[in-house]
C-alpha cells in the first residue's frame, strides 16, 4: 500500500473542506479569527502561521491548535455575524476531531514505512574528522545596507499587538493591542507615556494612525468603530463618523482628512470621517471581501485584498478600478502599504513572500521578495522608500532595498512568536516591530555600511562626472505615428507625448510603459494639457474647448499656443505673426478661436509674468501685453525664419531657434540684448526648452539629434550631441528634477538621456 499519496490527498482534501467552511463562515480574515480566538474566555491562540498552515494543507496541526480553528470557526453564522463559541465538547466538532484522528493514523504509518531499516551494530575503526564543509557565502545585499539593533523592549500589553505608528516628529509611538488599548510610547526614553482605550478591553484595536500634525490620533477597533483623540490632552476628540462601521480601512491624507472604509453590507464605500461625508460619486462601490484595505498618501486611491486573485486599485474620486487586478501571490493576501511618494504598492502574503508593483500600471516591479518561512504579516515603506520592511510569522522582520529587490542586511530578530507589525520612525532612524509576544521592540539605525559600487554603477558615474549624457532604450509609438511635443508631469511621474494623428499619449516616465490615459478630441489639435494642483489624469485643451475655470500648471502642445503661468491667457499666433490673446474665463471667445496647424504658423511664447513673444519672419517681437504696442519690434533678425521660441524659468532669457539651424539667447534682465549665438544644428530647429533650473537649454533639430546648451558659456553641456533619431526631432522636455531629458521624433520613437550635473561635469566641449 502505498500511504504517501494517500496522506497527501487526504490532507488536500480536509484543508479544502477547512477553507469550505471559512467562507461558509463570513470568509473572515486571519486576523479577524485571531483577534476573535484571544478574546475567548479560554484564551485559544490561533497564530496566524498556524492558519495559513491548515487552510492550505502544508501539515496537519496539532489537534487542540486545529480544534481551536475550527471552534472559532463556528462561533459564526452563516452571515458572517458573531455568535457564541461552541465549547470544547459540542456535537457540531466531533467530525473534525475524529478526522483529524484518522489522518494523524495515517501521517504515523507513512512515517514508520518512510524510516531506513535499522543496519546491525558492527565495530568499525574510528575514522578521522571530516573537513568542515565551506560556510556558503550571504545572499548578495543591497549597497548601503544599515544595519538595526534593538534599543528598547516595551512592555506593557496584555495580549497581542497589531499595528504601530510613529507621530510626525519621531517623538511618540503608538501601538495598538487585542487588549483593547492603544498605548504611547517615548522613543527616545524607551518608556510609556500613556494608555488610550474606548472603554472596551475585550474589543481589540486593529488599526492607529497619527494627523499629519500630530494633534490628533485615530484608531479603529475590531467592531468597526473608529475613534480619534486629542495627542495633548489624550481625551476623546469630536468625530463625526464615530457611529460608522468601518471594515478595516483607515488613513490620514496629506492634507490631514481622516477616510475609512465603511461597510455598506455587502459592499464597501469611502467615507470622510470628520465630515460623515462620502467621498466620490453617488454608486460607487469596492470589494466587500476585503482581507485588507490601504489608502494612497494623498487619499486618491484605496487598495482592496480579497484572497489572492482579487487583489484591486480603485480610484476613489471616479469609483472605478485602476488597471487589472494584481496577480501573482498564491495565498490570501493581508499585508499592503504605499511608498511615501506614492508610486509603489508593496503586498505580504501567507505564501511567505512580498511583492512590490507599479502603482500607475499595476505591473509587479521583479520577483517576490522571498526569505520568510511564514506568512507575511505586516509591510512598511522606509520615510525615502529606498528599504521595505516585511514582518513575518517565522519570527523575524527582514529589509529589502526596493530599487533592486535584494535584502538590505541581515534579519531583524528578537520577537519569540508571530511579528505583526513594523513601522519606520519619520526620520528613518528607528524601525519599530510588535507582535503575538505582547512585546514592541524598537530598533535603532546603527551607520550606514557603503558597499563597493558594482562596475557597471562605476562606469556610468564616470561617465556622468565627464559630461557625458547615458542613452536609456528608446520607446516606439504605438501606432508607429510620428511624435510631436511632449511634456514631463508635474510630479515627474508620467510622459505625455502629442502624435502627429492628434492623440496624446501617456507614458510611465520611469519605465516608458503606455498607461491607459490617451486623450482625444476627434477633429481638433491638442492646444495643451492641464495638470489639476490636486494631481490626478491631464484634461486636453483644444479649440474646441470652453471651460469657465482658470487651468493651473499648463502646459502648450503647439509652437503657435502659449499660456501665461496661471492659466488665465492664452495667447494663439498665426501665418503672418499676428496673434491674439483669450481670457479662458470668456468661454465663447475661447471656442472661436481656431489655431492654424503648428507647421508654417509663427511660434509665440509667454512668461511667468505675462510677456509676449511672437516670431515675426527673421525677427521676434516682444510685448508687455498691458501695452499696445510691442516693447521691441525686432530682437535682432536672424539669418532665416524663427521656427520656436521659449523663455527661461524666471524670465530673464529669451532663446529663439531658426529654419537655418541657428539659436540665438537674449539678455531681457534690463533692455533685450542679444547675449550668445549657438550653433551646432545642420539644419531648422523645431524645438527648445530650458531646465527647470535655468542652466541648461536643449534643442530638437531636422537633423535627428538633440542638443544640450551651457547657457553661462554658450558652449556644449555634454561632449557630443544626443543621437539616435532616424529623421527629424520635433520635442525636448526636462524632467521636473532635471536629471532626465527626453525627445520625440518623426520616426515614432521617443529617447530619453541621464544627464551629468551641470554644476559637476567636468567635460570640455569637443
Amino acid at each position: 500500500m502505498n500511504t504517501v499519496p494517500a496522506f497527501t490527498e487526504e490532507l488536500a482534501a480536509f484543508a479544502a473542506d477547512l477553507r469550505k467552511l471559512r467562507l461558509d463562515r463570513g470568509n473572515r480574515s486571519y486576523r479577524d479569527l485571531a483577534a476573535r480566538a484571544a478574546k475567548s474566555a479560554t484564551g485559544i491562540r490561533l497564530p496566524v502561521s498556524t492558519q495559513s498552515d491548515a487552510f492550505r494543507g502544508e501539515r496537519l496541526p496539532g489537534l487542540d491548535r486545529l480544534m481551536g480553528l475550527v471552534r472559532i470557526l463556528h462561533s459564526y453564522d452563516e452571515f458572517g455575524q458573531e455568535r457564541p463559541i461552541p465549547p470544547h465538547n459540542s456535537a457540531e466538532l466531533e467530525p473534525w476531531r475524529r478526522r483529524w484522528r484518522a489522518l494523524a493514523a495515517l501521517e504515523a504509518e507513512t512515517t514508520r514505512r518512510e524510516a531506513p531499516p535499522t543496519a546491525p551494530t558492527a565495530v568499525t575503526p574510528t575514522a578521522p574528522p571530516a573537513a568542515t564543509p565551506p560556510v556558503p557565502s550571504p545572499p548578495a545585499t543591497a549597497a548601503g545596507e544599515a544595519e538595526f539593533a534593538i534599543a528598547h523592549r516595551l512592555v506593557g500589553h496584555t495580549r497581542l499587538v497589531w499595528r504601530l505608528a510613529f507621530s510626525p516628529d519621531g517623538r511618540t509611538l503608538a501601538s495598538a493591542g487585542n487588549d483593547g488599548s492603544v498605548r504611547l510610547w517615548n522613543t527616545a526614553a524607551g518608556r510609556a507615556e500613556g494608555v488610550l482605550t474606548s472603554g472596551n478591553e475585550t474589543t481589540a484595536v486593529l488599526h492607529v494612525g497619527f494627523s499629519p500634525d500630530g494633534d490628533r490620533l485615530a484608531s479603529l477597533s475590531d467592531d468597526g468603530r473608529p475613534h480619534l483623540w486629542d495627542t495633548g490632552t489624550l481625551m476623546p476628540a469630536p468625530l463625526r463618523g464615530q457611529d460608522r462601521r468601518l471594515a478595516g480601512g483607515l488613513a490620514f491624507t496629506e492634507n490631514g482628512r481622516l477616510l475609512g472604509a465603511a461597510m455598506e453590507y455587502p459592499d464597501l464605500s469611502v467615507v470622510d470621517l470628520c465630515t460623515d461625508v462620502r467621498r466620490g460619486p453617488a454608486g460607487a462601490r469596492y470589494s466587500g471581501r476585503a482581507d485588507a484595505l490601504a489608502f494612497s498618501p494623498d487619499g486618491r486611491l484605496l487598495v482592496v485584498a480579497a484572497g489572492f486573485e482579487d487583489v484591486q486599485q480603485w480610484d476613489i474620486a471616479s469609483g472605478g478600478p485602476v488597471g487589472a487586478a494584481l496577480a501573482g501571490h498564491s495565498d490570501n493576501v493581508e499585508a499592503l502599504a504605499y511608498s511615501p511618494d506614492g508610486r509603489l504598492l508593496a503586498t505580504g502574503s501567507h505564501d511567505t513572500t512580498a511583492r512590490l508593483w507599479h502603482v500607475a500600471t499595476g505591473r509587479p516591479l521583479g520577483p517576490p521578495l522571498a526569505g520568510h518561512d511564514g506568512a507575511v504579516n505586516a509591510v512598511a515603506f522606509s520615510p525615502d522608500g529606498r528599504l521595505l520592511a516585511t514582518a513575518s510569522g517565522d519570527r523575524t522582520v527582514r529589509l529589502w532595498d526596493t530599487s533592486t529587490g535584494l535584502p538590505a542586511g541581515p534579519p531583524l530578530t528578537g520577537h519569540t512568536l508571530a511579528v505583526n507589525a513594523v513601522a519606520f520612525s519619520p526620520d528613518g532612524r528607528l524601525l519599530a516591530t510588535a507582535g503575538d509576544d505582547r512585546t514592541v521592540l524598537l530598533h535603532r539605525r546603527g551607520p550606514v555600511v557603503e558597499r563597493p559600487a558594482s562596475l557597471a554603477s562605476a562606469a556610468l558615474s564616470a561617465a556622468l562626472r565627464d559630461g557625458h549624457a547615458v542613452a536609456l532604450p528608446a520607446v516606439s509609438s504605438r501606432t508607429g505615428a510620428p511624435l510631436r511635443r511632449l511634456v514631463f508631469s508635474p510630479d515627474g511621474g508620467r510622459l505625455l507625448v502629442h502624435t502627429a494623428d492628434r492623440t496624446v499619449l501617456t507614458l510611465d516616465a520611469e519605465t516608458c510603459e503606455p498607461l491607459p490615459e490617451v486623450l482625444a478630441v476627434p477633429g481638433f489639435d491638442p492646444w495643451g494639457l492641464e495638470f489639476p494642483e490636486e494631481g490626478g489624469p491631464a484634461r486636453l485643451w483644444t479649440a474646441g474647448t470652453a471651460r469657465r475655470d482658470p487651468m493651473v500648471h499648463p502646459v502648450s502642445l503647439m509652437s503657435n499656443v502659449a499660456f501665461r503661468a496661471d492659466g488665465v491667457l492664452v495667447a494663439v499666433a498665426g501665418r503672418d505673426g499676428a496673434w491674439t490673446t483669450v481670457r479662458t474665463n470668456a468661454a465663447q471667445e475661447l471656442a472661436d478661436v481656431a489655431p492654424q496647424r503648428v507647421w508654417g504658423a509663427s511660434p509665440v511664447a509667454m512668461s511667468a509674468d505675462g510677456r509676449l513673444a511672437v516670431g515675426t519672419d527673421r525677427s521676434v517681437a516682444l510685448w508687455e501685453l498691458a501695452l499696445p504696442a510691442p516693447v521691441e519690434s525686432a530682437l535682432s533678425a536672424h539669418d532665416s525664419e524663427v521656427r520656436t521660441i521659449v523663455f527661461s524659468p524666471d524670465g530673464g532669457l529669451l532663446a529663439s531657434g531658426d529654419l537655418g539651424g541657428e539659436i540665438r539667447l537674449w539678455d531681457l534682465t534690463s533692455r533685450p540684448t542679444l547675449g550668445r549665438q549657438l550653433v551646432g544644428h545642420r539644419g531648422p530647429v523645431y524645438g527648445l526648452t530650458f531646465s527647470p533650473d535655468g542652466r541648461l537649454l536643449a534643442s530638437a533639430g531636422a537633423d535627428g539629434t538633440a542638443q544640450l546648451w551651457d547657457v553661462r558659456t554658450g558652449g556644449p553641456a555634454v561632449a557630443l550631441p544626443l543621437t539616435g533619431h532616424t529623421s527629424a526631432v520635433w520635442g525636448v522636455a526636462f524632467s521636473p528634477d532635471g536629471s532626465l531629458l527626453a525627445a520625440s521624433g518623426d520616426d515614432g520613437t521617443l529617447r530619453r538621456w541621464v544627464l551629468p550635473d551641470p554644476q559637476t561635469a567636468t567635460a570640455r566641449p569637443r
